[in-house]
């Protein structure tokens, strides 16, 4: 019995359909991108309201949001916050080791 291999080679699209399908990319992530750095800036407003004391549990400071949420608003606050926390929680856990 003989077996037969088929290999595909998908080429890439060159012209104004690429062109087309490469603006629309663009633009579409470029739209996801605001609204979920608009979801996650709304988020960490409302952390705003909790008390020092809560704020202090999860490992967050008032300053640190007002430093995240003076970033360029296209810029995704909670990745940087997410930065500052686990700096933090390091630089804590290397102090308890001593």
């Amino acid at each position: 019995m003989t077996t037969i291999k088929t290999t595909t080679v998908k080429l890439p699209a060159t012209g104004f359909a690429a062109t087309m399908t490469q603006w629309t990319t663009r633009a579409f992530n470029t739209v996801v991108k605001f609204f979920v750095v608009r979801r996650n800036r709304t988020a960490i407003l409302r952390l705003g309201d909790l008390d020092d004391y809560m704020l202090k549990d999860i490992g967050v400071s008032r300053s640190d949001l007002h430093r995240v949420l003076g970033r360029p608003y296209l810029d995704d606050p909670s990745s940087e916050l997410r930065v500052i926390v686990e700096a933090r929680a390091r630089q804590q856990a290397a102090r308890g080791i001593f």
